[in-house]
């Protein structure tokens, strides 16, 4: 059995790791559609999945720490790289993938696979807990930045012997699977959903652009990061201070080195999922040119767009789930 990239899946073992960030002050807990166990919310109420309105949203909208969440963008990178080191002192074999995708409450997490070879004595338990352990200084503020504990979960990803449609020559359904859990989590970065899927929920509530705008405003004014100039973030043209604090990449894989192969796929490429995205996109929310809009109005128009996106993909996972559920 081979995998995308023509080397054998026996050699291997791959993991899904996910890492959150830490809290910044209790929102609101929504259950998904699918969820089992309905916890009660930190604001008293048991939510039930149609309360998709207060998902992620703050408790109390003033006691919000916008500022920590915007710094803690700013050491994302730093931070992430501290944890592949750390991942690496255990098994100094390990190649990755990570997508950082935006939460609910609008904070950033880590979707990764790591790769490992396959008599290597690593678990995902044990890589994870390495992982979230990492500390790393901000590049502005000197403070340390750590990792949420909380709400995540570690796996390996299994071979599953069944027949598979469409499965490429010379590919085993262990690398297809694998291929899978990439393109998953590449969507849910680019909040991409089926094309010509009908569109689930509305435009954000008042609630909801309160809350964003009140980030954005923190990353804007506040927040300085390395390269802001003496008069502070206002004037500075880094790209984090556009995108609630984060100014990296939504995507990275290690890199071939003398002691490592490095990671790829070449039948999953972010150029051609990022295409299907734009070709949605432009079927279901056409944008008018109306360069009187602003930076600021666009951004608003794309964030509403990928909400309303982010709902349709919600409504058809609650329909698999339905569909697989006995």
């Amino acid at each position: 059995m081979y995998d995308a990239d023509g080397r054998p899946v026996e050699g291997y073992r791959y993991f899904f790791i996910t890492l959150s960030a830490p809290s910044f002050g209790a929102v609101h807990r929504v259950p998904k559609p699918w969820d089992k166990v309905r916890r009660r919310c930190a604001c008293g109420a048991a939510h039930s999945p149609e309360d998709v309105e207060l998902r992620g949203l703050p408790v109390n909208i003033d006691a919000y720490d916008y500022n920590g969440q915007v710094r803690w963008h700013g050491g994302l990178s730093r931070l992430w790289s501290s944890s592949v080191d750390a991942m690496r002192r255990q098994e100094p074999s390990l190649e990755y993938f990570v997508v950082r995708e935006v939460q609910a409450r609008m904070a950033l997490h880590a979707h990764a696979i790591v790769r490992v070879p396959a008599g290597s004595p690593s678990s995902a338990a044990s890589l994870g807990a390495a992982a979230r352990r990492a500390e790393a200084a901000h590049p502005a503020t000197g403070e340390m930045m750590a990792w949420g504990q909380k709400g995540v979960q570690d796996r390996e990803i299994t071979a599953r012997r069944r027949h598979e449609v469409d499965l490429p020559v010379n590919m085993s359904t262990a690398a297809t699977r694998v291929i899978s859990y990439v393109s998953k989590a590449l969507n849910y970065s680019l909040k991409d959903i089926t094309p010509g899927q009908d569109v689930a929920g509305s435009d954000p509530s008042p609630d909801r652009l309160a809350f964003v705008e009140r980030l954005r405003a923190a990353a804007r004014l506040h927040v300085r990061c390395k390269d802001c100039p003496d008069e502070g973030p206002v004037n500075c043209i880094r790209a984090a201070h556009r995108n609630l604090g984060y100014g990296g990449h939504t995507v990275t894989m290690s890199r071939p080195t003398e002691n490592r192969t490095g990671w790829s796929f070449s039948q999953l490429t972010r150029k051609q999922i990022r295409e299907e995205r734009m070709a949605w996109a432009a079927a279901n929310y056409p944008v008018a040119d109306d360069d009187t809009n602003g930076e600021d109005q666009a951004w608003w128009a794309r964030f509403a767009n990928d909400l309303r996106a982010e709902r349709a993909r919600d409504a058809w996972e609650a329909k698999e789930h339905a569909q697989a559920a006995p």
